[in-house]
């Protein structure tokens, strides 16, 4: 609102500075020099307020729409990915044991042999105090 009357307002008083300059141009040859003088006021005048338009509110010469459609076209296709999409493909873990590996895991407590109970990994036996210390590092 208040930037519609601040370009009238500096329209009406270029519209009157060739009066106000009439007099200081009185040396020039029929005040030839009020004119490119008015138009360099003018032009730096008018581009003041312009800047100060554009910098109230710089999304209204941003095309934020179409950026806004890139950036969901974006996630949408990330999030669209599976696995090897990229070339590389990992296998689903879980602590850290693949889980189409791991063959079996028996539990310490109602095995019979409590020193020895282990998961079986890749066909090699690993000690389950073992795979439990390297959990807790």
């Amino acid at each position: 609102f208040y930037s519609r009357h601040t370009a009238r307002f500096l329209a009406f008083w270029l519209l009157l500075l060739p009066f106000a300059l009439y007099e200081p141009f009185s040396g020039s040859w029929n005040h030839i020099g009020m004119i490119p003088a008015t138009a360099v006021i003018s032009v730096f005048l008018f581009g003041i307020e312009e800047l100060a338009t554009q910098m109230e509110e710089p999304f209204t010469i941003l095309p934020m729409q179409a950026f806004c459609d890139k950036i969901f076209n974006w996630c949408t296709e990330i999030v669209s990915w599976e696995d090897g999409d990229n070339g590389i493909t990992t296998r689903p873990t879980y602590q850290g044991l693949s889980l189409d590996v791991v063959e079996s895991v028996e539990d310490p407590v109602s095995s019979n042999e409590k020193s020895t109970s282990s998961l079986v990994t890749n066909g090699e036996r690993i000690g389950f105090r073992k795979r439990l210390g390297a959990f807790l590092k």
